[in-house]
């Protein structure tokens, strides 16, 4: 039996869509429980338990897919490439962040001064 491609990635896309719905679903109901606790605490704990793995299934499985697409393509080393730039490109940010924020705190110090 042959599968169009389409549907193979119609239906992980549907079953990634309805886990996703599902946590955030658990989520609401613990933020709006913090809010009128309508639900005994087992309960909020088992929601947030259960989201929890929802989440952690949804990250599992999307990086199963992009592995096996990115295998399917032959795209190893172009991905590597790019995880490499992102890398630099974030640290680069995250100094320049930095680097502001020390300034302003020495800026504020010596107009206290």
């Amino acid at each position: 039996m042959r599968f169009d491609i389409e549907e193979e990635h119609f239906t992980v896309f549907n079953l990634l869509l309805l886990l996703l719905v599902w946590a955030n679903t658990c989520s609401w109901i613990i933020y709006f429980n913090l809010n009128f606790r309508f639900l005994p605490i087992l309960i909020v704990i088992l929601l947030g338990l259960f989201g929890f793995v929802l989440m952690l299934a949804i990250a599992i499985i999307t990086i199963y897919i992009s592995v096996q697409w990115i295998r399917h393509h032959n795209l190893g080393w172009w991905v590597l490439v790019g995880l490499i730039l992102l890398f630099i490109m974030s640290y680069g940010l995250e100094l320049s962040v930095k680097n502001i924020f020390i300034r302003e705190q020495l800026f504020r110090q010596e107009q206290l001064r």
